[in-house]
């Protein structure tokens, strides 16, 4: 017969309970239930706000959260704008708005975040994060007023504008038109005072630009730019396909340019259509890439002179024409001409008529050899089918230097430049930059008037 051993018994009770601690403690440290991870709290994007707008703030948790608060503190009283359930979400997206019967608050406040996770940790409470900000209010768009502008924009032509814009808190201001082109801007003269060179594509009918004005905020100012709309109609010409005309030139790009110019498929049409189409569209988009500068650099003045790239010359071809292409009397394809083609003797010198920066100096599909120089306030100009380039990528051009000589490359059939003016990307008609009257009466002489304005001011 066994006998009851107290003390035994003792021992095991407390061994039984080590182990069920122990165990319990063990489930507490790695059970999942008992995560211990504060929420992440992402705040705005800008820490200006306009309280018109909601504020979008980002919340996750690496298992679920329970609920969260925000909260704006101002100079004597907290305002909650938000409280609510999470619903176990490991991720939220949140809006918090300012309540509409309360006044704006203004200049400064600071953002109160709160959330807390669905974990057992903390007696079963979950983990806590709180994440506080100091955001500045604004409530005010930037002031924009123009200065002074050219009187009208042809299609297919430029004009400069100068403007005032001004905030505290002014983040971007740009130039913008109907169809959603988009103009950098460049400041000028005197804080706070901006230029730009505008631009009207040929086939532009409804044509508006506006200066747009944003704060970090978010406030937006849109300002019309009140120029006048010059139509141009521009010629259009038929060319009927010959045999000449489609072999020669045609072949030699092909054979460059072509990764089918060895199928012996293609026709001598496709092959046209390739050079027309193909190419020259690769060879409008490098040109475009090169002269679209997202930023300008900060001007005094902008100094041009009419150019005159090759002198003694005669215009063989205009800006704008559209040329039509047909075979057997049927259109088979067209193209616009961007520029006009000046003719001289051969291989005769081209020249920088004003100075600039030489950002592109090589082969480009149908236009052959071709510089491209930057004038400053985003005007480029740019000489196509030259024989030799004197100008590299990256030089510095003065007024009057010699750049290139004219020639047959890309796909010209004479001996000649083809002479080509961008506004920031978009071809204009090189005639008014050609033209001393046009320059002073729409670049140089709005920058006097817009001088003794801005002068006037201070």
């Amino acid at each position: 017969m066994r006998h009851y051993n107290p003390k035994k018994s003792q021992r095991i009770k407390i061994a039984f309970f080590a182990v069920l601690v122990a165990s319990i403690a063990l489930f507490v440290a790695f059970s999942p239930l008992f995560e211990r991870s504060a929420p992440e709290i992402k705040p705005p994007v800008s820490l200006y706000w306009n309280p018109s707008t909601p504020l979008k703030i980002s919340l996750s948790d690496n298992r679920a959260l329970k609920s969260y608060a925000v909260t704006l503190a101002l100079e004597n009283e907290e305002i909650a704008l938000l409280s609510a359930a999470a619903n176990n979400a490991k991720e939220l997206a949140i809006e918090a708005k300012y309540p509409p019967d309360k006044p704006s608050p203004k200049d400064r406040a600071t953002l109160i975040v709160k959330a807390t996770d669905a974990s057992l940790w903390n007696f079963f409470g979950g983990n806590d994060a709180e994440l506080r900000v100091d955001l500045i209010i604004d409530k005010d768009a930037p002031r924009v007023n123009i200065v002074t502008n050219s009187y009208s924009i042809a299609s297919g032509g430029s004009a400069l504008a100068i403007f005032e814009a001004y905030d505290d808190n002014i983040d971007e201001v740009k130039i913008v038109t109907k169809s959603g082109r988009s103009f950098a801007v460049a400041q000028y003269y005197k804080p706070r005072y901006y230029a730009a060179l505008i631009a009207r594509d040929i086939n532009e009918r409804d044509f508006g630009a506006y200066v747009v004005a944003s704060d970090l905020a978010g406030n937006q100012s849109r300002v019309r730019v009140p120029l006048y709309l010059k139509d141009v109609r521009y010629k259009e010409s038929s060319i009927e396909l010959t045999k000449n005309f489609l072999e020669g030139k045609v072949d030699d790009l092909n054979f460059r340019h072509n990764p089918r110019a060895s199928d012996g498929n293609m026709t001598a049409l496709d092959r046209f259509i390739f050079v027309n189409e193909t190419l020259r569209n690769k060879s409008l988009k490098m040109i475009e890439q090169y002269t679209s500068p997202s930023k300008l650099p900060a001007i005094d003045s902008f100094e041009i002179a009419a150019f005159a790239p090759l002198p003694r010359s005669k215009l063989v071809a205009g800006f704008g024409e559209r040329r039509v292409y047909t075979l057997n009397k049927r259109q088979v394809s067209d193209s616009y001409h961007l520029g006009v083609d000046l003719a001289s003797v051969k291989e005769a010198a081209v020249f920088a008529s004003n100075g600039g920066a030489t950002v592109f100096a090589s082969d480009n599909g149908v236009y052959g050899n071709m510089p491209i120089i930057h004038h400053g306030l985003g005007l480029f100009t740019l000489y196509g089918h030259c024989t030799n380039l004197r100008a590299a990528q990256g030089d510095g051009v003065s007024k009057g230097a010699q750049i290139a000589t004219t020639g047959v490359t890309g796909f010209a059939f004479g001996d000649h430049t083809h002479f080509e003016a961008r506004v920031q990307g978009v071809a204009v008609t090189p005639i008014e930059w050609m033209d001393s009257s046009w320059i002073r009466a729409n670049i140089l002489k709005v920058q006097e008037d817009a001088k003794k304005i801005i002068d006037g001011r201070s």
